[in-house]
């Protein structure tokens, strides 16, 4: 009979099996020598695209001693605030030397200016515009009828350190007037872009007519034209139209029996544009104006930075791809409800489209903003030309002083960042999902 071997395994000895059978087991580092070769490309490039911008904001804030050595760390402190009145800043230094009343912000400056005989002469408002060694002088005035009558603004204050190049520069060159020329109009042109933009892209996208895409291909076609080519024919249309609005049209509303309407209309009108102080915006006091013919001028005012730029193919190209995504389904119950196509643009097709919308902004703010060539070719004077003639004329002006002309540089900047941040998510979206389906 065969004999049974039973062999016994001690409890101990089964249970320490059973616990390292179930601990989990460390996965070997592997290292791909490929993936860490493309992160640290793209970390040097991120950090060579970033340095021009710091190098930029470190040389508005030195003076021009440390720009000649070289340095990237500001000496100058940051910022100092101290407020002054009028009588404060009409005062000779020699007056301020004499009282031994020296202002304290000038303190680190005080034997140079007691070495120079034309600087104690100086009033010290005179002084701060000078200088450019790290001081200007700020004012702040709120001039608005309605407002002023109600609070009313006045105030004067000495800006010590780095930041004082960025007002230094805001008051430089007309600077503080070329950007809100260029505020003004790109405000102008986004409105009236996006709105052409989005009904064109509607009918393009939505409605069936003869001949659509045989004239969406055709108007695509004009995208591939260089804007310089343009220029000129562009620049010749909108003189002819000013010289319209500027010759023939006033000499001809008398014979069309339009004096006596425009004065009914114009006047209650310019009234209420002068009660809001509003008789300088956009020429409307010139418009609204009862003392002569209805005059439109358009060069060297802002139409003709706006009108030309008013349909854009890009723009238009965009939201068409995206307008064409939208379920045909939206549509049977919009007209299922009694909506027409512009109620179900407006509330169905608009709501939808932020991502595509954000984006034609973004480019159309960036090419207004940005623009130079046509403004020079349509403005005579500073009354409508934008910051991008600003910073040109600065290089002319102020060449030599680089820390303000990288200060208006970052004023330049600063709009164009505090749009993409806001609308960073939207602008996304808008160029990966445009011309996708499903």
């Amino acid at each position: 009979m065969a004999s049974t071997t039973t062999t016994q395994i001690s409890r101990p000895a089964v249970e320490s099996q059973v616990v390292t059978a179930r601990l989990p087991r460390r996965r070997p580092i592997q290292i791909n020598f490929f993936r860490v070769f493309i992160y640290t490309v793209l970390t040097l490039g991120a950090a060579l695209f970033v340095l021009p911008f710091l190098w930029m904001v470190s040389t508005s804030l030195q003076h021009s001693g440390d720009i000649i050595r070289g340095r990237f760390i500001p000496s100058l402190e940051f910022i100092s605030i101290s407020e002054v009145t009028d009588d404060e800043l009409n005062r000779t230094l020699q007056d301020y030397l004499d009282a031994d009343e020296f202002p304290s912000f000038l303190e680190d400056v005080r034997s140079q200016i007691e070495d120079s005989r034309a600087q104690r002469e100086m009033t010290l408002s005179d002084y701060l515009r000078k200088a450019k060694i790290g001081y200007a002088e700020l004012k702040i005035d709120i001039d608005i009828p309605l407002i002023n009558k109600v609070w009313e603004v006045h105030n004067n204050y000495v800006v010590k350190g780095g930041v004082a190049h960025y007002v230094e520069a805001w008051d430089e060159s007309n600077f503080s007037r070329y950007f809100f020329n260029s505020v003004k109009v790109v405000i102008l042109t986004v409105i009236g872009q996006t709105f052409t933009s989005v009904l064109a892209a509607y009918a393009f996208a939505r409605i069936e007519f003869p001949g659509r895409n045989l004239l969406f291909s055709l108007f695509l076609a004009t995208i591939f034209i260089p804007p310089m080519v343009v220029l000129i024919p562009n620049r010749n249309t909108v003189s002819n139209i000013d010289r319209y609005f500027t010759e023939e049209f006033p000499a001809k509303q008398d014979d069309w029996g339009l004096t006596d309407a425009r004065k009914t209309i114009a006047e209650p009108l310019y009234d209420v544009v002068d009660a809001v102080g509003l008789e300088d915006f956009l020429g409307l006091g010139k418009f609204f104006t009862v003392d002569g013919p209805i005059v439109w001028s358009w060069m060297d005012s802002w139409p003709a930075l706006v009108f030309p730029f008013l349909a854009s193919t890009f723009s238009i190209f965009l939201l068409r791809q995206f307008f064409m995504q939208i379920p045909d389904e939206l549509w049977d119950a919009a007209r299922i409800d009694g909506a027409g196509h512009f109620r179900f643009l407006f509330q169905v097709v608009v709501p939808v489209s932020k991502a595509a919308l954000t984006t034609t902004i973004i480019f159309t703010f960036i090419g207004t903003w940005n623009a130079l060539e046509w403004p020079i070719l349509v403005t005579f004077s500073d009354n409508w030309r934008p910051i991008s003639y600003g910073l040109y004329a600065f290089t002319t002006e102020a060449g030599s002083d680089l820390n303000l002309l990288m200060a208006g540089s970052v004023i330049t900047l600063v709009p164009v960042i505090i749009v993409y941040l806001i609308a960073q998510r939207q602008f996304t979206e808008g160029i990966t999902t445009t011309g996708l389906k499903g």
